[in-house]
């Protein structure tokens, strides 16, 4: 090789080298020195005071990691081991609703929220001044003053809000209004109390109408209650408040109420219906017999005779009222005749009449057109007797249904029609709440074997037309019925007896 390819060799190596140790360089100050910025998350915070708790809500933006954020009350940095979440976890992100116990002071408490930059520096995301709330004294005794020479004039103080010792961040909205609560029209007016530089408003006053000015003014036509919120915002970012049920139109209720039926035997089902004005929103019945109801329009069991005073209590934002009716509701006892009829050829129920009972046993099921139905206590059902059902068995022993078995039988339960078809299986482990249509005829000169009725034979000359309605459990609470080709035999209650 000669001298000048070694020298060109050389020259070579050098000069790769140096670009590789100021490749090499360029990569260390690209670590060291970062030329991409780091992107500072934005987001809207609402921070309100709760009592000793502060309220803290994502309005909307990015989401925050529990690494990433510091809470200062006061200039005190908080654990975010003591935030908590009302129904969502870290990371905090929008529409999730945090609470920080602070026992509230003498003096206001300053909210601070900061995010830490991947370089640890902190940059203020939202902040909120809460008031303490105002001390109530009692109203002092009127003191006697006795002034010895001219006083001196107190200098007057008057109170200055601080509005934002920061004007490059976003503003924090707060507002009040009066009055708050009246009778439809009602113009309310708003005052402003953000602080913060703030650009533009955006007052909702929950009734459909908006604003952008700083103090609007504004008129309720329709009772109800009403949200208010206020979205301020400047270049660096924005804040909303809003207050639930901020403004009240409306006045008291006034309480009225239906009872149908208002009279019957037991056990009695009546349905209420409210009546009462003024846009009532919470109820309160009270039935007479140690029972209550908060439902709108319920529907009650009266088991036992006697007169019961029925009240309905109504309220709303403005306050209550209350009614009762002077007749109440009269339950009066069951006029039950006890029956034994045996051998009855031509004997039959009447179709289309129901049987209806509240179930009490979890252990109550009944299996119609070969779907099985399961029953939990407090189930009302009816069972509907078909047109085409002949043969059939009912037994009953004391409030406990051992079979109902026809070919075609209607099962509604609790007011929904289930199914219809033919019975397969029945079994009802308690029953109470029970009432009937059924009637059973047994044919003019039917040549029945027995009829007994409250224990007493029945003497005829010739045999009439007999109509036995309402049939049940009689006084033991025994219920037996059984239709077949050859005869039908009937043990029970009935409501009524007709013969003709």
């Amino acid at each position: 090789m000669s001298k000048e390819c070694a020298m060109t060799q050389i020259q070579t190596i050098m000069v790769m080298s140096i670009i590789m140790i100021v490749l090499f360089l360029l990569g260390v100050i690209l670590v060291i020195w970062n030329p991409i910025p780091e992107r500072i998350p934005q987001a809207s915070i609402s921070i309100e005071g709760e009592g000793d708790s502060i309220v803290m809500q994502h309005m909307g933006g990015d989401s925050f990691a529990s690494d990433r954020i510091v809470i200062k009350v006061n200039g005190d940095v908080r654990s975010n081991q003591n935030l908590n979440f009302q129904g969502g976890s870290w990371p905090w992100s929008q529409g999730e609703r945090v609470d920080l116990y602070y026992p509230s002071p003498d003096s206001p408490r300053l909210v601070e929220i900061y995010y830490l930059t991947d370089k640890g520096e902190s940059i203020l995301i939202d902040k909120a001044r809460i008031e303490p709330p105002p001390v109530v004294s009692a109203t002092p005794l009127p003191v006697e003053v006795v002034l010895s020479e001219t006083p001196i004039p107190e200098p007057t103080s008057i109170q200055v809000q601080v509005k934002d010792a920061n004007p490059t961040q976003p503003p924090v909205a707060d507002f009040t209004a009066e009055p708050r609560v009246g009778d439809p029209p009602l113009t309310v007016t708003f005052h402003d109390l953000s602080y913060g530089t703030v650009n533009d408003y955006l007052w909702t006053f929950g009734d459909g109408s908006t604003s952008t000015l700083q103090n609007p003014v504004h008129t309720y036509f329709v009772p109800g209650s009403y949200s208010v919120s206020l979205l301020v915002s400047n270049a660096y970012g924005s804040n909303r408040r809003t207050a639930e049920d901020f403004i009240v139109i409306g006045s008291p209720p006034i309480a009225r109420f239906l009872a149908e039926p208002g009279m019957g035997q037991a056990p009695l089902t009546v349905q209420f219906t409210d009546l009462s004005t003024g846009n009532p929103k919470s109820w309160e019945w009270s039935f007479g017999d140690g029972s209550q109801s908060s439902d709108k329009n319920p529907v009650h069991i009266f088991q036992n005779a006697g007169n019961y005073n029925v009240t309905l209590r109504v309220t709303n934002a403005y306050g209550t009222d209350k009614y009762y009716s002077e007749t109440g509701i009269n339950v009066t006892s069951p006029t039950l005749m006890d029956v034994y009829l045996t051998n009855s050829v031509n004997g039959e129920l009447e179709s289309d009449g129901y049987i209806s009972l509240r179930i009490t046993d979890p252990s109550s099921s009944m299996k119609i057109a070969g779907k099985l139905f399961q029953f939990e206590p407090g189930d009302m059902i009816q069972l509907i007797y078909g047109s085409e059902s002949s043969d059939g068995r009912i037994s009953v022993d004391k409030n406990r249904f051992t079979s109902f078995n026809f070919n075609d039988i209607t099962l509604v339960k609790n007011g929904e029609t289930q199914a219809r078809g033919p019975v397969n299986s029945f079994m009802i482990g308690g029953f109470d709440s029970y009432a009937s249509t059924l009637k059973l005829v047994v044919p003019k000169g039917d040549p029945y074997e027995k009829l007994f009725i409250n224990s007493e034979p029945y003497q005829y000359v010739e045999n009439p037309k007999i109509v036995f309605s309402g049939i049940g459990p009689d006084r033991d609470g025994r219920f037996f019925y059984q239709k077949s080709a050859q005869s039908m035999n009937f043990q029970g209650g009935i409501r009524e007896l007709t013969m003709g």
